[in-house]
C-alpha cells in the first residue's frame, strides 16, 4: 500500500518552522516557533494536548515524550531532502503524495522506538512497509510498524507514500515514543479536484 520513506537528518530540522501552515527552509528558532496548526479533531486535539503538557511537567530522567506534533504533506526531493512542508489535515489521493508527522521531544539528540500505527477506512490493495517487520490487523485495515528513529536537533519524522490503491476517507496514526502516552493524527485522504 505504501512506501515509506526515512527523512534525512535536514528533514526534521527544516520542516518544523513554519509560518501558519507553511514551512520554510529554516532551521527551527526555538521550541516556541514550533505549533500545531494540524491538530487533529475534537478529542484527539485534548487528548495530544494532555500528552504534551505531561510531558513538558515531567523530569527528563522519565524518558522520551512528545511536547508537540504536526502532520501534513512533505514535498521530497528524489535523494529524500525535503523541499517542502505544509501542515494539513486532508491528503490528496495522487500518486507518490508525501505525507506525514513530525513530532518535538524532550531530548535533542539520540534515537528513540516509536510504534507507529496506521488504520484506513477499507483494506487497502497493498500495504508496503519499505522490508521493515510489521504487524497487521485481522480485517487488514490497520499496519503497526515498531521502528527506531534518529532525533535530529529535537525532532523525529515519519512519512508515507500515496500509491495506486490507497483508499479515499478517514484515515488515524497513533505514534508511541518509547513509554509515552500516544500521539494521535486524524486525517481524511480525498480525490484532488
Amino acid at each position: 500500500m505504501k512506501k515509506i520513506r526515512h527523512l534525512l537528518v535536514l528533514f526534521a530540522a527544516a520542516a518544523c518552522t513554519h509560518t501558519g501552515a507553511q514551512t520554510s527552509g529554516a532551521a527551527p528558532r526555538g521550541s516556541s516557533d514550533f505549533r500545531n496548526p494540524a491538530a487533529s479533531h475534537g478529542s484527539f486535539s485534548e487528548s495530544n494536548a494532555a500528552v504534551f503538557k505531561a510531558c513538558a511537567n515531567a523530569p527528563i530522567a522519565n524518558g522520551t515524550c512528545p511536547l508537540d506534533a504536526v502532520f501534513g504533506l512533505f514535498k521530497l526531493a528524489p535523494n529524500n531532502d525535503v523541499l517542502d512542508f505544509k501542515a494539513s489535515n486532508t491528503v490528496p489521493r495522487t500518486i507518490n503524495q508525501n505525507y506525514g508527522w513530525i513530532l518535538k521531544l524532550n531530548r535533542k539528540t539520540g534515537k528513540v522506538r516509536v510504534l507507529e500505527r496506521m488504520t484506513l477506512p477499507e483494506t487497502p490493495k497493498t500495504w508496503g512497509t519499505g522490508g521493515q517487520p510489521y504487524g497487521m490487523s485481522a480485517d487488514r485495515k490497520t499496519l503497526s510498524l515498531d521502528v527506531t528513529l534518529t532525533i535530529h536537533d529535537g525532532t523525529i519524522a515519519k512519512s508515507w507514500d500515496v500509491v495506486e490503491g490507497d483508499p479515499p476517507g478517514h484515515y488515524l496514526i497513533t505514534a508511541y515514543v518509547e513509554d509515552s502516552a500516544p500521539v494521535q493524527f486524524e486525517f481524511d485522504v480525498i480525490d484532488p479536484r
